[in-house]
């Protein structure tokens, strides 16, 4: 430890000015962890130091002195000195913390921390992210704090991956958590899990999601094309089993008399229609491996039109649409499908480790799948009516948990509310805090930040914890892999500058 100054008159439990000599200043850095030595009461204090300013008797903004007309006497005849502030984390018993009760006496001494051999703290055990930049003491977070929820924001290139893998590794190494893990570019998780990487084109997707896709890629008017184009996706699985598949058709929609026939009844495609069971067909989508074709497509498409009768430029532009903004590719995208919700979750429960990549997929169909896996989380908790243990990190969250998300930000909803009793917490990694809808950044109980992207996400930042002194140009001197951590799991109760350590 090296003495850097005093404590000068006006301090309290929560914060206490400091007079920084003028030899040591260069080791008073913003940040610093700080030991206040209080000999008179035989109290020692942990602090950090923050709000670091340089002041001169007589050159203040405010005052006229000869030194404005004379630069040249500022060389010998001023006294700079620098001050701060101490913001009291708690006092330091045995080797452990407890909370301040007494304001440091004013003229106590303050030493700052450089190194974990400098003061022996019981912080206890828990997951390791990174260390306190300037002293080197692991920051251990609390575990306890999974299922309350998980906040990393930070702008483009200040490390949040980096962050996320860390997070993910201690959980796994040091909890009885499985993770699922939602990469949206493919490029942040994926390279470093591969053996645990399940492409999203592999997932499949129900009839409502695909007939959504087809309206938003073409454009067309929901309110007319979207019981044509949902009629024409249903009429070509069940032309689609009838030639390959028939006797599927009635296990689909339940017209068999389960029994076994030589020659399968084939229901009717009305009897298939009203009659259908999605879960069932979903099964059967995973299973059959189904192929789609868009020329077979287009043909079936045209039959249900004339079948509801659609007028002549209806069936016109459902082809032209077809042709021109779908195209080969998008009916290729959905053939090869053949893992369903069920089978992510298994394999995490199996592997302890799933990462999703959502990188080839439409952003609805991401919604969908994030969406479906959750709900089959809770499907699985609220049949077994017990503690599930699983995280789930979601990356560019902002596209996910938005308010008008849909599917998605409802099923993070219902974890940020309801995930705690169950041991089911979420993980959001976003750019922007601001776009996350507030009912769940409001049950978000530990949060990682460093460098913003604006200053509207600073705000809304203030607004969900006590920032300590931390200001917005405190942020924005940040380097890479440089976060605050605060909230639930912070053993320090206040807001304190990680390093995150180096991943592989």
């Amino acid at each position: 430890m090296k003495l850097i100054g005093l404590i000068a008159s006006g301090s309290t439990t929560a914060y206490a000015p400091v007079i920084i000599w003028d030899q040591v200043e260069h080791y008073a850095k913003e940040e610093q962890l700080v030991l206040v030595d209080d000999t008179r009461r035989n109290i020692k204090y942990l602090g950090v130091l923050r709000l670091i300013k340089r002041f001169e008797p007589f050159l203040d903004t405010k005052k006229r002195t000869s030194y404005v007309d004379n630069p040249d006497l500022v060389e010998t005849g001023t006294l700079p000195h620098s001050s701060g502030y101490v913001s009291i984390i708690g006092v330091v018993s045995g080797n452990g913390l407890s909370e301040a009760q007494l304001p440091p006496n004013p003229g106590s001494r303050v030493y700052v921390i450089e190194s974990p051999s400098d003061l022996e703290l019981g912080l206890g055990e828990g997951l390791v992210v990174g260390v306190h930049k300037y002293s080197g003491i692991e920051i251990p977070l609390d575990a306890r704090g999974i299922p309350y929820h998980v906040g990393v924001v930070g702008a483009t290139g200040t490390g949040k991956s980096r962050l996320v893998k860390a997070f993910i590794d201690e959980v796994l190494a040091k909890t009885n958590y499985n993770v699922i893990v939602f990469d949206h570019t493919g490029m942040d998780y994926t390279r470093f899990y591969k053996e645990h990487v399940v492409e999203g084109s592999r997932i499949v997707l129900d009839i409502s999601l695909i007939t959504d896709m087809i309206l938003y890629r073409t454009g067309l008017n929901r309110n007319t094309y979207e019981p044509y184009v949902m009629v024409s996706l249903l009429a070509y699985l069940y032309d689609y089993l009838r030639r390959n598949k028939p006797e599927l058709l009635a296990e689909i929609s339940g017209t068999g008399s389960g029994q076994q026939k030589l020659v399968p009844q084939i229901p009717s495609f009305d009897d298939f229609l009203n009659n259908i069971d999605y879960s069932r067909l979903q099964e059967i989508l995973a299973r059959e491996n189904i192929v789609w074709d868009i020329n077979w497509f287009k043909k079936q498409s045209v039959l249900m039109l004339q079948r509801m009768r659609a007028k002549d430029s209806s069936k016109i532009r459902l082809g032209i649409a077809i042709d021109l903004y779908l195209g080969k590719q998008f009916f290729e995208s959905l053939s090869k499908r053949d893992l369903l919700p069920q089978d992510i979750v298994d394999k995490a429960t199996s592997d302890r480790l799933v990462v999703i990549d959502l990188s080839t997929e439409d952003l609805e169909a991401r919604r969908y799948i994030v969406s479906s896996v959750i709900n089959e989380l809770w499907r699985r908790i609220e049949e077994k009516r017990e503690p599930i243990n699983t995280l789930v990190v979601i990356d560019e969250a902002h596209n996910y948990a938005c308010r008008n998300c849909g599917a998605s930000h409802r099923a993070i909803t219902r974890i940020a509310r309801e995930g705690r009793k169950w041991g089911l917490g979420v993980l959001l990694a976003t750019q922007r805090i601001i776009d996350i809808d507030p009912e769940i950044r409001g049950n978000i109980n530990t949060w990682f930040f460093s460098k913003l992207q604006t200053p509207g996400d600073f705000n809304e930042l203030k607004g969900y914890m006590d920032m300590s002194g931390i200001s917005e140009n405190t942020l924005a001197i940040l380097g890479k892999r440089e976060f605050f951590v605060a909230g639930l799991m912070n053993p320090f109760k206040m807001p304190i500058l990680v390093k995150v350590k180096e991943v592989e």
